[in-house]
């Protein structure tokens, strides 16, 4: 892919989740790209973009939301074929070569459920994300309860590497601490 389309995506991509309504996005966007790159240090530009659009969608005016499903999977399913939707039209615009526009789509479209090693790298990257920067907002909107579910619903998401490394994190909150410990100790993980 030229350095040129790469630029010009990366940038398209970054002011259109800079737009979104969920304060967290932009911030999300970039650490899931820091963590895609320290699971995978030499991964390519596809899976970089989608790294950092996996939640474009997010970021419309009129974004899915979970209460208009009849199950948080299939809010989370159509969250990711409208994301890759989204992310295909930007790609296309920018002149990215045909099968990096396929493939970093298509990641995108598997983000919430992996199925193959790059599609589990990004959902890694996207779960570890979650714990590191989304934790204390979504803690902040929904409250405890609803919190843990969504930490125990993004933990089975985590392969075997990728919970090792969430074991590492520290949240500046003593009740996020808690929580995560809590977490980690249900599921046998073991603390660092």
């Amino acid at each position: 892919m030229a350095d040129s389309a790469y630029h010009c995506a990366e940038a398209r991509i970054r002011a259109f989740i800079a737009r979104s309504q969920v304060p967290e996005d932009p911030v999300h966007a970039d650490n899931t790209l820091a963590w895609l790159l320290r699971l995978e240090p030499g991964a390519d530009s596809a899976l970089r973009l989608a790294a950092l659009a996996h939640d474009i969608e997010r970021a419309t005016p009129d974004r899915y939301r979970r209460e208009d499903f009849d199950d948080y999977d299939s809010f989370k399913a159509a969250h990711a074929r409208r994301g890759a939707r989204l992310l295909r039209e930007i790609l296309e615009d920018c002149g990215v070569d045909a099968a990096a526009v396929e493939e970093a789509c298509r990641l995108v479209e598997r983000h919430e459920v992996g199925g193959d090693p790059r599609a589990d790298l990004l959902k890694d990257a996207d779960s570890l994300s979650y714990f590191d920067v989304n934790l204390p907002h979504y803690y902040a909107r929904e409250g405890e309860a609803e919190t843990l579910r969504r930490c125990r619903w993004g933990l089975k998401r985590l392969s075997p590497r990728a919970r090792s490394w969430l074991a590492t994190l520290h949240p500046g909150e003593p009740v996020l601490r808690r929580l995560l410990r809590k977490l980690l100790s249900e599921n046998g993980v073991l603390l660092e």
